[in-house]
């Protein structure tokens, strides 16, 4: 068995890389003064369906370049710390023990880099977290990101080669996420559900008849 996660909006509230843009900020290593607005009209797109990933993570990777891979752990640390920690939603946290007691895997899946969805995942109590490819040369950040692009379609991709490289073939699988922009990983699933669902993906999930779970209320 395998439980699936999306991690914003669904396990913390916000969206962590937008969050991190802003930490970047607050931390005085994004110095430049239009970024916080370039990054919320990324986050309109993504919303509406049409954000365009590759130039989406070359932006927010950007201040970031040429980083030793030590250097922006230690900072991600922080950032999970600081940030992250006080927005974990408690529906997921319950789920992630609900599936945690039955015995079955678990496993996050985001549209966020990969920098950042492993070490939340890690904080969160899971072994395994799948984001956007980010590309190192000789223990330094490009800015560029690889071949693994978990957005949209991109997620069913993503987890088709990670339950290859695991050589595991799980008899049933849930998913649970917020998004619109998850309903083909959704559509394919034995359980998909819908957690703190925008407009598009409550619709969807009552029309389908799929579970909907929401926290009613959510850290600030």
């Amino acid at each position: 068995m395998l439980a699936v996660f999306d991690l914003d909006e669904t396990l913390i509230h916000g969206d962590s890389s937008h969050l991190f843009t802003a930490f970047l900020r607050q931390e005085a290593i994004d110095t430049d003064p239009d970024a916080m607005e370039q990054d919320r009209a990324f986050l309109s797109d993504y919303q509406a369906g049409k954000l365009d990933l590759q130039a989406y993570m070359e932006f927010s990777l950007a201040p970031l370049r040429g980083w030793q891979r030590e250097r922006l752990e230690a900072l991600v640390g922080k950032f999970v710390n600081d940030i992250i920690a006080p927005r974990v939603l408690p529906t997921g946290k319950e789920r992630i023990a609900w599936h945690r007691a039955q015995g079955h895997r678990l496993l996050i899946i985001s549209a966020t880099g990969e920098h950042l969805v492993a070490p939340i995942a890690r904080y969160l109590g899971l072994e395994d977290g799948i984001g956007v490819q980010v590309e190192w040369q000789n223990n330094s950040l490009t800015g560029r990101i690889g071949a693994r692009r978990p957005f949209r379609e991109g997620k069913i991709s993503a987890l088709d080669e990670w339950l290859k490289a695991q050589a595991f073939q799980p008899e049933k699988t849930w998913f649970y996420s917020d998004s619109h922009n998850d309903l083909p990983l959704l559509n394919t699933v034995d359980y998909p559900v819908a957690i703190n669902p925008d407009t598009r993906l409550q619709e969807h999930a009552q029309h389908h008849g799929w579970r909907i779970l929401n926290d009613a209320l959510r850290p600030s």
